[in-house]
């Protein structure tokens, strides 16, 4: 079992203004699964992982997915979530 934090972005309308709120979240990688705040991923469906850094201190963690690609953006490196995914799928 794996767990990485990732930053969702809500986005909601009050008063006529549009405001953000960034919201903290863990992905967890299981036996079985990928778990999001959203949504599960059976690990079955699951094809591969990879990242992307956006800045020095921000990446974004993708799931290649038989329904497509979910990006997941964090402040913590995935290299580390993402070994842990290819060694459990060995």
């Amino acid at each position: 079992m794996a767990i990485i934090r990732y930053i969702r972005t809500e986005r909601s309308i009050r008063r006529l203004q549009q405001r953000a709120e960034d919201v903290e979240c863990e992905l967890i990688l299981t036996e079985n699964a990928v778990i999001s705040s959203e949504r599960e991923f059976p690990l079955a469906k699951v094809w591969d992982m990879s990242s992307r850094a956006a800045t020095s201190r921000c990446w974004f963690l993708y799931l290649h997915t038989d329904e497509g690609v979910f990006a997941f953006r964090t402040e913590e490196q995935p290299e580390g979530f993402i070994g842990i995914y290819k060694s459990m799928k060995k």
